[in-house]
């Protein structure tokens, strides 16, 4: 058994109950209705789309299944390499009746965006070269489309082809000499799609209907090693808007090549339901999408204004009503090496439970360069839950890739018992332009930087170590709130820092809240309330604030060991930790947030109070203990942080 497969069965709980998994992220609770199965199998000799789709008699295709598929059917896949771009034609119609897409448990099943390639012809010193027509691809050629969107700032020179051999990318490089001096890189002419970055169209092709393909196979023969090319811009995603209750279990996806999202066009991962409702995609492992892995955004039906005549730009006034997009559950997938982002989506996340999650290495070869990089980046994230993941960033590489960025009227909002590790070339955590609630409580920040550029933020509980903080307003930035539990906007104002709550955390190493830099732009901060946290190994306290918190010199000795696989923390805890006093953490507490015009919440309205830690273990009110774990102890500590 497959790390991947025991993971699925963990996790899951069973595969017999994963046609209803989709009743957990909208709110159903009636048993799932079964359906019809359809078989794909295109490893068996006589696979046929013309066949029935039964065990005897298999499907070639996952499209074909898609096609037949109705309310309550499952299209079972069995194991294989299907190099095709499914796209689902029809949704479930409620909960219990969804479409289930289902890779065969125990059994390794591939969608690739990639076509292999074993006609490469010997050019000497390790160069091979294939010219192909352009009609091999289809309609959508990778390698004539350079990779550009809205606030993409360097990087228009590379294509949305990749070159991969056995199982690793290729770097593609602009000038042929410079391919040919250097093993694993690749090469195509680019004269004829790159001027500057406005003066090109996404479908243009080569003159004459050819192009060739250079790479450096170092000694490698690409004509016997497993040579793929980048073909396809999806794995899975529909070609309208609005399908709903359709599941997606247990698939490995690889070499996708949507364009860069830019929330003013449709917004295209490896996988996506394109603005429907009530998605569910799980146990997947999403690998090399040249930008997003799982995109949740906006489409060319509903799309994000520009700003007119140098006016400004505004969104979030014509968001769909809340009841009508969203409302997914993402959960238990590993995505890594996305160029772009992991999770993705402007608008189409509001209701979205994202859980689970290990993503890793976003634009880990810093190819390109611009905002909306990050694990997962949400726009307009209203009454989205973000739990539980493990987000990992690359010491030492400059990706601009951010942990976890809401950003534009995250309102009732809440981020708890995720890991955020290494993102200190870049954010862990930025909040932007936001009128909360954002109730940021019970996460694990390490060697990750947190900027918080709203008012109705929430830090509680939280282990911040070695960690800076900044906070800013923006004055010029007008920016919309919204109406409790609804895309209707309620007005619009700048952010100016006010009613931010830091209680009850624990801030080990860095400066603290103690530095002159903590407060940019010289805005009025008296919005900001700290106390009842403990500062350790130099962290300092915020002025003027922290009456009943606690600054030590202790050392608290912690180490950190964190893998795709496992997460653990050895720290010793000094006395001064049990010293402080804390409140539990209660909607009351925070009390009602300016604008928003509401309490911290759950999605139903219910008063959202933190009475659990990171693991779930309920909170002792007659005894809080700051920071995400209540049993530690004074002295020596060890905890598997994940899985937990």
């Amino acid at each position: 058994m497959t790390k991947r497969t025991r993971r699925r069965s963990l996790m899951l709980g069973g595969v017999l109950m994963v046609i209803g998994v989709a009743a957990s992220a909208v709110g159903g609770s009636e048993p799932a209705k079964s359906g019809k199965t359809y078989v794909v199998n295109n490893c068996a000799a006589n696979a046929s789309d013309d066949n029935p789709g039964t065990d005897a008699k298999p499907l070639k295709t996952i499209q074909a299944g898609a096609d037949r598929a109705q309310a309550g059917d499952r299209i079972l896949v069995r194991a294989g390499i299907y190099r095709e771009e499914v796209v689902p034609p029809r949704g479930g119609t409620s909960p219990q009746r969804p479409i289930t897409y289902l890779a065969a448990p125990g059994e390794e099943v591939s969608i690739r965006g990639s076509e292999r390639i074993a006609t490469w012809k010997d050019q000497g010193g390790g160069v091979w070269m294939v010219e192909l027509d352009t009609a091999f691809f289809k309609g959508y050629n990778p390698f004539s489309i350079p990779v550009w969107g809205k606030w993409m700032h360097r990087g228009w020179d590379r294509r949305l082809g990749d070159v991969y051999c056995c199982g690793e990318a290729y770097l593609q490089k602009i000038k042929l000499e410079d391919m040919k001096a250097a093993p694993h890189t690749w090469y195509t002419d680019t004269a004829y799609g790159y001027k500057n970055k406005t003066d090109f169209p996404d479908d243009r092709q080569y003159p004459g209907g050819k192009i060739q393909i250079w790479a450096n196979f170092g000694k490698a023969n690409p004509n016997t090693s497993l040579t793929e090319i980048n073909a396809r811009a999806t794995a899975i995603f529909p070609e309208k808007s609005g399908l709903k209750y359709i599941v997606i279990d247990g698939f490995d996806i690889r070499h996708t090549a949507p364009q860069w999202g830019d929330i003013y066009t449709t917004e295209k991962g490896a996988i996506g339901p394109r603005y429907g409702y009530g998605w569910t995609i799980q146990n997947c492992t999403i690998t090399n999408s040249r930008n997003i892995g799982i995109s949740l955004g906006v489409t060319d039906e509903v799309h994000f204004p520009r700003s007119d005549e140098g006016g400004l730009l505004e969104g979030g006034s014509n968001i769909p009503p809340l009841e009508t997009i969203g409302h997914h559950l993402i959960r238990n997938n590993v995505i890594k090496r996305c160029g772009q982002v992991g999770i993705y989506g402007c608008y189409g996340a509001v209701g979205c439970v994202i859980e689970g999650n290990v993503i890793s290495e976003t634009n880990y070869r810093s190819e390109w360069f611009g905002s909306n990089q990050a694990a997962i980046k949400i726009l307009f994230p209203i009454d989205v839950v973000i739990r539980d993941n493990l987000l990992f960033g690359l010491p030492g590489v400059r990706t601009n890739a951010k942990g976890i960025w809401l950003d534009w009227g995250a309102q009732n909002t809440r981020v708890t018992g995720n890991i955020v590790y290494d993102f200190g070339n870049s954010l862990g955590l930025f909040l932007e332009v936001d009128f909360g609630p954002v109730i940021v409580d019970n996460n694990v920040f390490i060697r990750s930087s947190v900027l918080v550029e709203s008012n109705g933020v929430v830090l509680a509980h939280n282990l911040f170590s070695d960690c800076n903080f900044q906070f800013q307003a923006s004055p010029r930035r007008i920016v919309p709130y919204f109406k409790p539990h609804s895309t209707a906007r309620a007005g619009k104002t700048a952010v100016s820092l006010k009613h931010n709550r830091i209680f009850n955390n624990v801030i080990i190493g860095g400066a603290g809240f103690n530095h002159d830099k903590l407060i940019r732009n010289n805005v009025d901060a008296s919005g900001i309330q700290a106390n009842h946290n403990v500062y350790l190994d130099g962290a300092g306290g915020f002025a003027n604030q922290d009456e009943a918190s606690i600054v030590a010199d202790s050392k608290t000795e912690i180490r950190f060991k964190v893998g795709l696989d496992t997460a653990t923390v050895n720290l010793k805890a000094p006395a001064a930790i049990f010293k402080v006093k804390c409140p539990l953490v209660t909607s009351k507490l925070i009390g009602k947030i300016p604008l928003a015009d509401m309490f911290m919440e759950h999605p139903d309205g219910a008063a959202l109070d933190i009475t659990t830690d990171y693991f779930g273990k309920a909170i002792d009110p007659t005894g809080v203990t700051p920071g995400p774990l209540q049993n530690i102890k004074a002295g020596n500590n060890s905890f598997r942080l994940w899985p937990k």
